[in-house]
Parts: C-alpha cells; sequence; structure tokens
C-alpha cells in the first residue's frame, strides 16, 4: 500500500479511519499533517508506519465502537515525540522505544502533544488470546524499551516495517506471525509470572490452536504433524481438543475455511483466482476445497465473492 498523506483535520480523520478502525478528532491543529503507510502482513493482520506533525487527540468512542464494533488490538511502538493513551481508568504514556497494547472493541483516547513517529501492529483479538490469555489483562500495560523482550521485538518490528513490502505470499504471513509471538512475549514479560498465561492442558491447547492459526497455508499441517510438532501423542491432542467440542482434524479444517472466507471477502485480496486462495488457506485441490465451503457455508466460493462485492 502507498503513503496517504492528510493536510488538516478533515483529511486526518478519513485517513485513520481507512488505514486503523473508525476514529474521530478530539482535538488538531489547524497546521496539522500526518501520513501513513500500511502493509498486510496477513488476513487482518497490518503494520502501519505514522508520522504525525502538530498537536492532536484521536479517539475511538462509545458511539463508535457500539456503531462500528471491532475485534482488534493496536500495539503501538512509539518511536518520536510524546504521547499517551487512555483506556478505562488507565493512563499509559508511550515510552520513546517502547509501546503499549490497547482494545478496538473498548472507548479510548490517543493524545500527541508534539510531532510524533509511530509503527503500529493490528493484530486479530484470537491471535493474542491463543498466546497471552485474557487480552483484557495486557491492555494498558506499559512495554518500557528497559526491557529485554520489548527491546527485541521493537527491532524486529522496525526491520519489519523497512522490508516487508519486499517479501510476498506465505513468508510475509509468517513474518507477521513472529512479530505477534514477540509481542506475546513481551506482554508476559511486562506482566512476569502472572500476566494471565494458561497453564498445563490449557496452555498446549492453545501453543497448538495458535500454530494451527499461523501455519494454515502448510498443506503439510496434518493433526499427526500438529501432535508430533509439540511432542504429544496423537490421542492426547484429540483429547485437548475433544475438551473445546472438536477434533484436531475439524479444528484445522475451520479455521483453513474461515480464513478462506475473511480472504475472499477482503477486497485487498480481490485480484487473487480461487485456487490461489484454496492454496492460501493450505488446500491442495480446489473441488476439496469447493465442497468444504459449501458445506461450511452454503455456497461456493466464487459465488461468496461475487454477492459480497455486490452489497459492498
Amino acid at each position: 500500500m502507498g503513503v496517504l498523506v492528510a493536510h488538516g483535520p478533515d483529511e486526518w480523520a478519513q485517513v485513520i479511519t481507512e488505514s486503523f478502525v473508525p476514529l474521530s478528532l478530539g482535538s488538531v491543529s489547524r497546521t496539522f499533517q500526518g501520513s501513513v503507510r500500511s502493509s498486510v502482513l496477513g488476513p487482518a493482520l497490518t503494520l502501519t508506519e505514522v508520522h504525525t506533525q502538530g498537536p492532536s487527540i484521536v479517539a475511538r468512542t462509545a458511539r463508535l465502537v457500539r456503531a462500528e464494533p471491532r475485534d482488534d488490538c493496536l500495539f503501538s511502538l512509539h518511536l518520536a515525540g510524546e504521547g499517551s493513551v487512555l483506556q478505562g481508568e488507565r493512563e499509559v504514556r508511550l515510552p520513546c522505544g517502547g509501546g503499549a497494547l490497547y482494545d478496538t472493541g473498548r472507548p479510548y483516547e490517543l493524545r500527541f502533544p508534539t510531532d510524533t513517529r509511530q509503527l503500529v501492529l493490528q493484530v486479530p483479538r484470537h491471535q493474542l488470546h491463543d498466546r497471552v490469555g485474557r487480552v483484557e489483562d495486557v491492555c494498558g500495560r506499559v512495554l518500557s524499551a528497559d526491557q529485554p523482550a520489548v527491546r527485541v521485538l521493537a527491532a524486529y518490528v522496525c526491520e519489519l516495517a523497512a522490508t516487508c513490502d519486499d517479501v510476498i505470499g506465505a513468508q510475509r504471513d509468517e513474518l507477521g506471525a513472529a512479530a505477534v509471538d514477540l509481542l506475546a512475549i513481551a506482554l508476559r514479560a511486562a506482566g512476569g509470572d502472572g500476566s494471565g498465561m494458561p497453564a498445563g492442558r490449557a496452555a498446549v491447547l492453545s501453543a497448538m490452536r495458535a500454530f494451527v492459526r499461523d501455519h494454515l497455508a502448510d498443506p503439510r499441517l496434518t493433526p499427526e504433524a500438529l501432535a508430533r510438532r509439540h511432542g504429544i501423542s496423537l490421542r492426547y491432542s484429540a483429547e485437548l481438543f475433544a475438551s473445546e467440542g472438536t477434533s484436531p482434524a475439524a479444528y484445522i479444517r475451520a479455521e483453513r475455511l474461515r480464513l478462506a472466507h475473511r480472504t475472499l471477502t477482503d477486497p485487498r485480496y480481490g485480484t487473487l483466482t480461487v485456487a490461489s486462495v484454496a492454496a492460501r488457506c493450505g488446500f491442495t485441490d480446489r473441488t476439496t476445497f469447493t465442497r468444504a465451503f459449501v458445506r461450511e457455508y452454503g455456497l461456493p466460493p466464487a459465488e461468496l465473492r461475487a454477492a459480497h462485492s455486490r452489497n459492498a
């Protein structure tokens, strides 16, 4: 995606809404200028570089949350200037070289009294939940550059922003998944042992679910490979998924179909053929993919895409 530049408050409101989630402006200087450059790292996972010149206040109000619900989290890596995030009863100052996580499903306010530069990682909630447990417990937590895990995260995200446009296909998705892994490590490190990370059987199941979601494009992802990757027997793996009312094979298939649905209805992937979408989601045979998709969603992939395009 190219760079979007805003000259003034009205343009900035439109740019940030298109780049992140619906937002409103509380206060912006008349001479304000801003720019964003977004890179897609996978379905619903993006990394956006933000530059602002002039003071500004940006809000996701309760009205916007009700009218335009979202289920993502935003991690702001603050690189220059001053800024803070207010969500709930927490106000977090954004430290240079570090940052904070906030939740688009609840109202928040971003305050920037100076020129700023940030990198913002937009992550679907479920990806963080599988890695850290209750997302509510880690939102609003300061990630200081004094912490080694945060420095590693910051270095990786900065390098990813500089190079990801040169990476295509499954490798880009893998790099995005690694960024989420590093964010989860930094969040757990900031919270200490009581960070909300699930334990025991739940931890193994969460790790397996996260691994599935991060490797859906790999056709070699099977229940046997999943169990082997986590050092457990196929029988024990089946027991873990049975506790959630499913099986390893059914979970893998459901997540692949869910990814296919998101891809087919995302205009950013409108140039991909149905066969390409199937391959990106780990299906090696289009006929098998189409049959499974019809069973799950009631119509063929091409018809779903066409219907979504007409209604957009």
